[in-house]
């Protein structure tokens, strides 16, 4: 009985063991000083920007009223003693402006230097692919690198350490509340779509950057980091649930309980890094079709940061993947909620199209293991349409 019972605890010993390497989960969810440090500068240069500056006002007047850390930071750091470095933060990203790039540029590269608590200092950093020539380029590496500079003196210089530390609690409740509401191994569906893997994936909470929340709406921002041949995938995400402030700093809340929209950044903000290096090849041929990008279509596009065809023909397939990983997992609910959210109050008009054609890869991934070998067939649905389609189908 003795050896009956020591084999089936060898046996299940050993399934146990196999059921955990094969389920390894390569999802974490964290937050970096780095991108905090760089959205707290943000915050303090609001006041003397001089473009967007009636953009980021409200921003910022509208959530200060509930994003608690932006409150708490603004007591700790707006003060005569960061008025030259907020004024040079300002100019930063007016000059970011000036080159048609906005903060979203600056995530992949923060996150490729050490992290300010190392007390190392900012290191090159690979400026990702951008349709711009060389000396602008090289213009920009420059400005971005004497920035990084600033930056990490003012990290180090008015100890921006012991703000993350004295205020960890908000932090770790934001963690474990965006952890506790994603599927454990979701991963797995997106990669066997698209038929490639990543090392692993980091969903970086970010309660200072500021967007207002309407409708648990929030804002993520994709970033991949190719270190040794290893693509290593972050989202930086917003706050997207109102949590109001008070005056003690004590919370129970921390703007990240709500997991349809927790689901639908993770998933489209990762599914980026599969999908932009892949339509790389081919930004010439899909520039052919961009008569489709109609005055009344990018009128559409202006609120939601779209401002060229190429960027709607990315964001047209990231959505078409959201919508069938969603079939794939079998959460009919997520798919087809949507499938109306992206066609109908996004105006994403193609998507229709684009799911009749994505079925062939869908049942033929012997000819296509890829998601990418797949493209050269999509851009033909944007490339058999017309400008007087894209009109008759936006919705008002």
């Amino acid at each position: 009985m003795a050896r009956i019972l020591f084999t089936l605890i060898v046996i299940l010993c050993f399934l146990s063991c196999q059921k955990s390497e094969h389920t390894t989960n390569k999802f974490e969810v964290s937050y970096n000083h780095n991108i905090e440090t760089y959205f707290l500068a943000e915050l303090l240069a609001v006041e003397y920007r001089t473009t967007n500056s009636q953009w980021e006002t409200y921003k910022l007047t509208t959530c200060k009223d509930y994003q608690p850390i932006v409150n708490m930071a603004l007591d700790s750091f707006q003060n005569q003693n960061t008025f030259d470095f907020a004024n040079i933060t300002a100019k930063f990203c007016d000059t970011l402006v000036s080159y048609g790039y906005g903060n979203d540029i600056m995530m992949p590269i923060l996150l490729q230097i050490p992290e300010f608590k190392t007390h190392k200092q900012p290191t090159d950093f690979q400026l990702s692919n951008l349709p711009i020539d060389s000396p602008k380029k090289a213009e920009l590496v420059s400005i971005i690198s004497d920035y990084l500079d600033a930056l990490y003196q003012f990290y180090i210089h008015q100890d921006v350490a012991s703000f993350f530390k004295k205020h960890a609690h908000f932090y770790e409740g934001a963690i474990q509340e965006l952890n506790s509401i994603i599927p454990a191994n979701f991963t797995d569906a997106m990669e066997h779509y698209y038929g490639e893997t990543r090392h692993n994936y980091v969903a970086l909470i970010s309660p200072m950057e500021i967007w207002p929340i309407e409708e648990n709406e929030g804002r993520g921002i994709s970033a991949t980091v190719d270190r040794q041949g290893q693509k290593s995938v972050a989202e930086i995400m917003s706050p997207y649930v109102q949590i109001p402030v008070n005056t003690t700093n004590s919370y129970q809340s921390f703007g990240y309980d709500y997991q349809p929209t927790a689901l639908f950044l993770t998933i489209h903000e990762f599914s980026h890094s599969f999908v932009n290096p892949a339509l790389e090849t081919y930004r010439a041929r899909i520039t052919n079709s961009s008569h489709l990008f109609t005055d009344e279509l990018k009128q559409k596009m202006e609120s939601k940061g779209i401002s060229n065809w190429n960027v709607y023909v990315i964001e047209s397939l990231v959505r078409l993947g959201e919508i069938r990983i969603a079939a794939l997992q079998n959460d009919h609910e997520r798919e087809n909620r949507l499938r109306t959210y992206h066609t109908e109050t996004e105006n994403f008009i193609f998507l229709p199209q684009l799911e009749i054609a994505i079925k062939k890869f869908e049942n033929n991934r012997d000819t296509y293991p890829m998601w990418k070998d797949f493209i050269p067939e999509l851009l033909e649905v944007f490339e058999n349409s017309d400008p007087s389609f894209v009109n008759q189908n936006l919705n008002p």
